[in-house]
């Protein structure tokens, strides 16, 4: 409970909420309250954690983050029954609810985190049951037209800060194909650019582990995200 003591104060009436839907829903349903304003350690309270593995006092997401900074986001109400998986690789149906303040900033994240074990399960199950033969023609058109679900949002359900800083790094090497020492001022100015959209920035200690990871002071990784937030 020492994540819920320090929420922000506007965030407390929601803590009955959060248990209240945790008992009603069941569970498959992981509940969250995330205080924004901490993103380090953001979840200040958290019903049903074996869903994606987290407990209070666990860092925000990236793809929260990613909400938190884009202004995609800023005018929506939340982000709903989208698909990710948790760390087990598992599918899982999630939803996000922005909290505002008086004056309509951001200040926590309502979250919902649907186990679809079961349900998938009791699809296969009914699936089976009503499937009939089909010719070959069919069967090759059910192969080709692809999964049951729609592609997941890439989103990593991590049990501590470094974990969302590593995989976020990583994220951005796989992309850019070579390690981050070899890359020129044009291409780190780049990566900066891209983890700086994504929220990466928000994060406690993010400076000073990029500026080893390039080589670089964090005077000059400063300096650039100053320059690419200076462009816009």
């Amino acid at each position: 409970m020492a994540a819920a003591r320090e929420m922000n104060p506007k965030l407390k009436i929601l803590i009955p909420v959060v248990r209240g839907l945790a008992r009603i829903l069941g569970k498959d349903y992981e509940v969250n309250l995330h205080d924004v304003s901490i993103p380090e350690r953001s979840l200040v309270l958290c019903e049903n954690g074996y869903v994606t593995g987290r407990s209070e006092g666990g860092p925000m997401t990236d793809f929260g983050l990613l909400m938190l900074k884009s202004e995609e986001y800023q005018s929506r109400e939340g982000v709903f029954n989208y698909l990710a998986k948790n760390n087990r690789g598992e599918l899982i149906k999630c939803s996000c609810i922005f909290i505002r303040d008086e004056n309509d900033k951001i200040i926590g994240f309502l979250c919902v985190n649907y186990d679809l074990k079961k349900a998938v399960a009791a699809q296969e199950l009914i699936e089976g049951l009503l499937r009939v033969e089909m010719g070959a023609a069919d069967a090759a058109s059910e192969k080709e037209s692809g999964a049951r679900f729609p592609e997941p949002v890439r989103e990593s359900f991590a049990q501590d800060i470094e974990e969302v800083v590593g995989d976020s790094l990583a994220q951005a090497k796989r992309r850019i194909g070579k390690p981050f020492k070899y890359l020129t001022k044009p291409e780190k100015k780049e990566v900066i650019r891209e983890l700086n959209d994504k929220g990466f920035f928000l994060l406690k200690g993010s400076v000073d582990r990029l500026a080893a990871e390039m080589g670089n002071t964090k005077f000059t990784i400063y300096s650039y995200i100053r320059e690419i937030q200076k462009k816009g």
